[in-house]
């Protein structure tokens, strides 16, 4: 045995049969394919094989290569059979027949995914990032078969934004496992911008400009999607030959691969981007310019109704055609995140792309991205239908959308954008998708046919790709305890209940995300953010505050170390373990960086240092947890974007673009614009050099402060970055995975126990009477620094404290209140003794621009229940808000940004409290005490709730300490692990004793609560 004892902090109590035997759903299959149960699941083995050769459809030769690529050998054992649609979607039935295992499929690539559906049946996968397809033997055959058909016909992969956070720099091998894998998990559509840029340049040659003028205009490989998108140009440096044409090779690679399966290669269509100048060298242009996009200048827009447009997109089309071949389906999406119409008749423009689009490539579809307000409502009501397909963006995000109403019912997609920046981070609205699809897919008059998974990073997530994808195999939600339960089996080969206790935790939190409004992905880490004290994110669109509770996440862990050998045995679950750790140990930041601002601006030296030296502790740990995985190594990131240079010149040059783009991203009008961290990565090398770096300097200067009296030292973080970038040190940047990720995981258990922090007191509640909230303490605040802190009766001003305006709303000024910009949450401490809150809501009347669109929604919460809610509101409307806060302790005011953050600037008007007195209910609290091993070490953990409705003092003794907690709010749990320093501890008790807090009458509390012995040797 592994070890003798398992590492979990309770018993887990799960019987494996019981819980395998519940609907599962699970992979691509309907939940009653995918059964799993503890009786047989196949009957006989394909004793047949090698008998006769593989039968392959004659059009199947695409999915035979594939399935040899995934299994090996065992792909002689598999017979492929073409079958014909049912209602026009995508079907397969894998069975046994003659002895052999049979898949019949309507297409090439829906046959490899009725091969995934198999492998599920035998606990084995292909995964987006660590497969279990090991096979040995004569393939297990199904005693009954194994069919799903799709329920849309539409399954897209691929953001614009993936190219240039995961895949700028993929080499062949690469691409060809991913598109292996994505037929695999059902998708039968793939975005493929490589090689487009090529398409561009031959394409203007033709209008005026020379092959070194369009190579100065197009960027490097990791910059290139958003110069698609019509966002920039030309950035870090203009492209080589060389790349232009290594690129296209293997663009027509990937798109002949994909036709290859039957996928269609989403390829970049034509709808007007134009390099400078393009009004000048061709006649009857109208030319639009499209001004700014954080930090950079866009490139121009040629007036599709304009007459040269016509002959530079059918010019387009012939060249992208010659390049990279056909295709059934084109995104063009026009007017990106704030792009300008000027003059141009945009209907009217429209259905010009869609000409030329019928024109060069009758019958293809129009892809556009449904994001923000793109497609505008004024292009999908003129386009073609038929001909037309969104994939929309925010399904997941925002509650309420009518996009049938909005889009004119042109078809669309139910999508998912989980990450951005390609951030490292667990977790997703899977529970979400679980309901809200099909609902949408069965509403009257649904546009829905189809599914988009468009995270702008891959390879992460590999369980939200996997249940995001069986969405359009499934007839219908399925018990999501029961899908990680056989998401467990199909990863590790084996049913196993600790995996099964790991994983159902993960999907109770990081795949509900229950603290997360207006978002679709979980927060990033804080270890990566720009230093400072009151860092809320690391990038700047990303949720200023945890998702979900870290706490419960981090039970996890110890479950997934106390798996069996077999389970511990499998590459998927060292890779599990180590994103686990990562994530536990990552959000550890949220809770250790409060601790840091508390003690210094307490002024406590000691604390500070102590608290200091934890948190760097911590960057070094997670450096050395990602550091096992190949996929983290900022090393090879680096190496790969170098291999593709061919001087050692254009190799510095591509190094300096794969560095920018996971830091600062641009320059100093691109950071100071929000860029700066944006694609912010917990890669080895990445964490322990550049962000521990910042880190360092950023610590010791406060330090310094608080010895000498002063100020701290600032800092110029893009000229930090500036100095990474262009740097080509690669010293203590790993190539090679290296480092025992359990003794590492084990370690993270520890650090996560000892971050919780001393629960600081709450300041007193207000006095009986009236009381402005500008008056009062914070009990608490959360904001993004990059736009200042909240602001005492002015409205929030820039990023200093201090500099607000007055306040105005609606053409009103306010003497009191409190000014935020979106996102911000700020709380104070009622106590109980207040009754009523009433403010005047709105936006600020200095966002009484012409290019402002603010929108925000307020929200008023009591001790966590929604109080109130104002709905989205935009500039020049006042809400009166008047709520009931009787029996509250904690009052919660957030404003939130309804996504985009720039103009929103929000003013709590006149927030005030009427408060009296009252007296606290008797005490009452709940306790319990455990014992557990983190590796050969024993500890004590005792933890203790507030059940009651004021905060109180709690004191936990043991023989092996003392633990004191301030002012725990009601709800809330204290919790400590004593270090018993020996390898077992012997069966003993804790004592709880707890009394109430500042002004309300005092109640206590004394109680003994046993533990048990355990030994961890």
């Amino acid at each position: 045995m592994r070890r003798t004892t398992p590492l979990t902090l309770r018993a887990v109590g799960i019987a494996v049969a019981a819980t395998l035997m519940l609907p599962l759903g699970g992979g691509l299959a309907n939940a009653s394919t995918m059964a799993v149960t503890e009786g047989p699941r196949h009957v006989r083995s394909a004793s047949a094989a090698g008998i006769r050769a593989a039968v392959t459809a004659p059009d199947f030769a695409g999915a035979r290569a594939a399935i040899e690529r995934l299994v090996g050998a065992a792909a002689d054992q598999i017979d492929l059979v073409r079958i014909t649609s049912e209602g026009g979607n995508d079907r397969y039935s894998v069975a046994a027949v003659d002895g052999r295992l049979q898949i019949s499929a309507t297409s090439a690539a829906t046959a490899v995914a009725g091969l995934q559906a198999y492998l599920g049946s035998i606990g084995r996968s292909v995964s987006w990032n660590v497969g279990n397809v090991a096979l040995d033997g004569a393939l297990e055959l199904p005693a009954t078969p194994i069919e799903a058909t799709a329920n849309v016909s539409h399954r897209f992969y691929g953001n614009d934004t993936e190219d240039g956070y995961t895949g700028a720099y993929r080499t062949w091998e690469e691409w060809e496992r991913a598109i292996d894998e994505l037929a695999a998990l059902g998708f039968n559509e793939v975005f493929m911008p490589v090689g487009s840029e090529t398409v561009y340049s031959e394409v203007f040659q033709h209008f005026g400009y020379s092959a070194e003028e369009m190579r100065e205009w197009i960027p490097l490989p990791a910059h290139q999607p958003w110069w698609l998108l019509q966002n920039m140009s030309g950035y870090p440096e203009g492209t080589s030959e060389h790349t232009l044409q290594a690129r296209a090779n293997l663009g027509r690679k990937i798109a002949d691969r994909l036709r290859e399966l039957d996928m269609t290669p989403v390829l970049p269509g034509y709808f007007g981007t134009v390099p400078a100048g393009f009004g000048d060298r061709n006649a009857g242009a109208n030319i639009v310019p499209q001004g700014g996009w954080v930090g950079f200048t866009r490139p121009d827009w040629l007036d599709p109704n304009s007459p040269v447009f016509a002959g530079v997109a059918d010019r387009f089309y012939e060249t992208s055609a010659a390049l990279l071949g056909d295709s059934g389906m084109y995104k063009m999406d026009v007017l990106h995140e704030g792009g300008r119409r000027g003059d141009v008749d945009v209907p009217s423009a429209a259905l010009e792309i869609e000409d030329a689009l019928q024109r060069a490539q009758p019958g293809a579809t129009w892809a556009l991205l449904g994001w923000q307000n793109n497609p505008p409502s004024d292009i999908a009501a003129v386009v073609n239908p038929d001909t037309t397909f969104i994939v929309d963006g925010l399904s997941d995000r925002y509650d309420g959308l009518d996009r049938e109403s909005q889009w004119s019912n042109v078809p669309y997609a139910f999508g998912t954008i989980w990450n951005f920046g390609g951030h490292t981070t667990i977790g997703a609205e899977l529970a979400l998708w679980n309901t809200r699809y099909y609902e949408w897919l069965a509403e009257a008059g649904s546009a829905v046919d189809g599914i988009a998974a468009m995270p702008e990073g891959g390879l992460n997530n590999p369980a939200a790709l996997d249940f995001f994808a069986g969405l359009a195999w499934r007839d219908a939600p399925v018990d999501t305890d029961a899908w990680f339960a056989d998401w467990t089996f199909r990863r590790y080969g084996t049913s196993d209940a600790e995996a099964v206790a790991a994983w159902r935790i993960i999907g109770r939190t990081a795949y509900v995300l229950p603290d997360n409004g207006g978002y679709s992905e979980a927060q990033d880490g804080l270890y990566g953010a720009a230093p400072s004290l009151g860092a809320s994110t690391a990038a700047s669109w990303s949720p200023g505050k945890m998702a979900y509770d870290a706490d419960a996440f981090a039970e996890a862990l110890p479950h997934l170390l106390a798996v069996s050998d077999e389970v511990a045995a499998t590459p998927s679950y060292r890779y599990d373990l180590m994103d686990v750790a990562r994530q536990v140990l990552s959000n550890t930041s949220r809770t250790l960086l409060p601790q840091l601002r508390a003690a210094f601006q307490a002024e406590q030296e000691a604390k500070f240092a102590q608290l200091s030296d934890e948190w760097l502790a911590n960057i070094e740990l997670l450096d050395a947890v990602v550091g096992t995985q190949p996929q983290n190594l900022l090393g090879r990131w680096i190496a790969s974007a170098r291999a593709f240079g061919s001087s050692p010149t254009e190799s510095d040059l591509l190094e300096r673009d794969a560095r920018t783009i996971l830091t600062t991203w641009g320059e100093q009008a691109a950071v100071a614009a929000g860029l700066n961290d944006y694609a912010n990565r917990e890669f080895q090398g990445l964490v322990g050099g550049y962000y521990k770096g910042r880190w360092e300097q950023f610590l010791d200067a406060h330090e310094t402060a608080l010895a000498t009296a002063s100020a701290p030292a600032t800092f110029d973080w893009h000229a930090v970055g500036a100095a990474f970038t262009n740097s080509t040190d690669t010293s203590g940047f790993l190539l090679e995975p290296t480092g025992d990720i359990e003794a590492l995981a084990a370690e993270v258990v520890v650090r996560h126990a000892e971050a919780r922090p001393d629960p600081v007191a709450l300041p007193d509640p207000p006095g009986p009477g009236t009381t402005y909230l500008s008056d009062l303490p914070f009990a608490s605040e959360e904001f993004n620094p990059t736009f200042g802190p909240v602001e005492r009766d002015t409205e929030v001003g820039e990023a200093a404290p201090g500099d607000g305006r007055p306040m105005r709303i609606a053409g009103v000024a306010y003497a009191k209140g409190l000014g935020v910009q979106a996102p911000t949450t700020v709380t104070f401490n009622l106590g109980g003794l207040c009754t009523s809150f009433d403010a005047v809501a709105g936006i600020d009347d200095i966002m009484n621009k012409p290019d402002a669109d603010p929108n925000v929604t307020f929200r008023v919460y009591g001790d966590d229940r929604l109080l109130y809610d104002s709905g989205a509101i935009g500039k020049g409307v006042a809400k009166t808000v008047s709520v009931d806060v009787g029996d509250v302790s904690i009052l919660k005011l957030h404003v939130d940004p309804n996504g985009l953050d720039w103009w929103d600037r929000a003013d709590w008007a006149d927030a005030r409290v009427g408060c009296g007195s009252a007296e606290l209910p008797p005490l009452e609290l709940s306790a319990s005490a455990q014992t557990r091993c983190v590796g050969s070490k024993a500890f004590v953990s005792v933890a203790v709730r507030n059940d009651d409705v004021a905060p109180v003092d709690v004191q936990v003794h043991t023989p092996f300490g003392t633990k004191t907690f301030a002012a725990v709010a009601p709800g809330k749990n204290a919790f400590h692990s004593f270090a018993v320093r020996a390898t077992s501890v012997p069966a003993g008790a804790a004592t709880v004793t707890a009394t109430g807090t500042g002004e309300l009458a005092t109640a206590s509390f004394d109680e003994s609560v046993d533990y048990p012995a355990r030994s961890c040797g």
